[in-house]
């Protein structure tokens, strides 16, 4: 059998059966010759009643088990490169943490987006790239971000350089000269801090 390269957690890739929750993982992971049992023992992790995966379509889920549920399916057909759209959406911090675990398990290639940057201190062995207004810009270590700091000026000695709102922004070692990174949250608030 050839190795899966990728797999996903895009809810429209899964929500295209109008099927049980339950019959979507037995399928998307015998189509993969993935781990069904991995897949329903990280959704019964999260508090999701399997036996209620059997009664209703990811359709009829809330927004947070619905991403649960997407993001054990694509981790179940354990593919080379996962693609994950906000994982840790809609999740409570505790669920967040967790996911958080499952992702630093997984043997492969994890890309993740997301906008909330005091999720780094879980992922300290990732690299990072931004995006703004359809730039890329990195990678650096996580564990250089949780030090650094958001300055509003072009630093020479920066970590990384970003342009946001048509302003130039730094990303420096923290030396008490800017703003933590970490303590923003979520990313947003660079183009508030850009536009302030």
């Amino acid at each position: 059998m050839l190795p899966k390269e990728c797999s996903v957690n895009f809810q429209e890739v899964y929500t295209l059966l109008e099927t049980n929750v339950f019959d979507l993982v037995m399928l998307y992971t015998d189509l993969s010759d993935g781990d069904s049992e991995f897949a329903l023992e990280m959704i019964k992790d999260f508090g999701i009643d399997l036996g209620f995966l059997k009664k209703r379509r990811l359709s009829e889920r809330s927004s947070g088990q619905t991403k649960i549920v997407c993001t054990a399916i694509a981790l179940a057909m354990k593919a080379r490169h996962v693609l994950l759209d906000e994982p840790f959406e809609e999740l409570d911090p505790a669920k967040k943490g967790r996911m958080a675990r499952r992702l630093n398990q997984y043997d492969g290639v994890v890309l993740v987006n997301t906008h909330e940057t005091w999720l780094l201190k879980n992922l300290q062995n990732w690299d990072v790239f931004f995006m703004f207004e359809g730039v890329l810009y990195g990678p650096l270590l996580v564990e250089e971000l949780l030090k650094a700091e958001i300055l509003m000026a072009d630093e020479p000695d920066a970590l990384l350089r970003l342009k946001v709102s048509g302003k130039k922004v730094s990303l420096v070692r923290g030396e008490g000269r800017g703003t933590l990174l970490t303590s923003l949250e979520n990313l947003d608030r660079i183009y508030e801090l850009a536009e302030g």
